[in-house]
């Protein structure tokens, strides 16, 4: 019978599968919201961090804030994601500063809400654009550096509605359904490369996104989930932590639900 000594080693190697020293992440979107508290996360797990978001003051903040609490590297990019030249510059730029991308967080985003036949063409494109596009245009600018390294971690932020339907939403939840099918098809691809693809997929989270909805609207939302309540940004640290180590090593091609159970009922 194996004692305590014996396990050590192994508890140790268990600590290690979570720590992300000596790897750099990009995270899109990083400003503010819950791609804000990942990158935290990522940081405060040992990684260097860049900041990419189109709020040149809330990128450079967060990253100001990492670098002072953490001494972890942490630089700020401001980038269109939907631009292919931005996410080019965007890219070039963090790997002159940081000198290599380990994981890439897909998490630039917006959303609109109203019934589908009251949305213009536009309003439709600028969805599919920063989300489906520019979760696109930034796995294929990181993709090669990974592939040459034999190894890499892509996080694409997806959405409980990309699983479940729900009104009022629909050019929104296409868009995040195509990121979990993008994740899914580009998983394969990677795979023989060592290079891992995954989705995560918030429910209602207490973002200031979420929090522009009436208090009639999140009562309702509240009483609807089996928690009662939203999600916290830091709540989406440990899934993200997890997927960009190696603790999930063995993972790739799937989307990790992260809603209070909203979806299971």
């Amino acid at each position: 019978m194996a004692s305590v000594a014996d396990d050590l080693p192994i508890l140790q190697r268990m600590n290690d599968l979570f720590r992300l020293e000596g790897k750099v992440a990009l995270v899109t979107g990083g400003g503010s919201g819950l791609c804000r508290a990942i990158a935290w996360g990522l940081a405060c797990s040992g990684a260097d961090v860049a900041i990419v978001d189109r709020d040149q003051a809330a990128a450079a903040r967060c990253a100001a804030e990492i670098n002072r609490a953490t001494k972890r590297r942490a630089e700020s990019f401001v980038a269109d994601v939907s631009s292919e030249a931005n996410v080019a510059a965007a890219t070039s730029s963090c790997l002159d500063a940081l000198g290599r991308i380990d994981i890439l967080v897909n998490g630039a985003g917006h959303n609109i809400r109203k019934p589908m036949i009251e949305f213009s063409q536009s309003e439709f494109d600028s969805l599919m654009q920063v989300h489906v596009r520019g979760t696109f245009l930034f796995c294929r600018a990181v993709a090669p550096g990974m592939q040459s390294r034999g190894a890499g971690s892509i996080i694409n932020i997806a959405s409980m509605v990309a699983h479940v339907g729900m009104k009022e939403i629909a050019p929104y939840a296409a868009a995040k359904g195509a990121i979990l099918q993008l994740t899914r098809a580009f998983s394969l691809e990677m795979a023989p490369f060592g290079v891992r693809v995954n989705a995560i997929s918030p429910g209602f989270i207490d973002t200031p996104l979420t929090q522009q909805r009436p208090p009639e609207a999140r009562r309702i939302i509240e009483d609807a989930s089996p928690t009662g309540r939203f999600g916290r940004p830091d709540e989406l640290i440990g899934p993200a932590v997890f997927l960009a180590s190696d603790a999930s090593s063995f993972v790739t091609g799937t989307s990790l639900l992260v809603d209070g159970g909203f979806s299971a009922q």
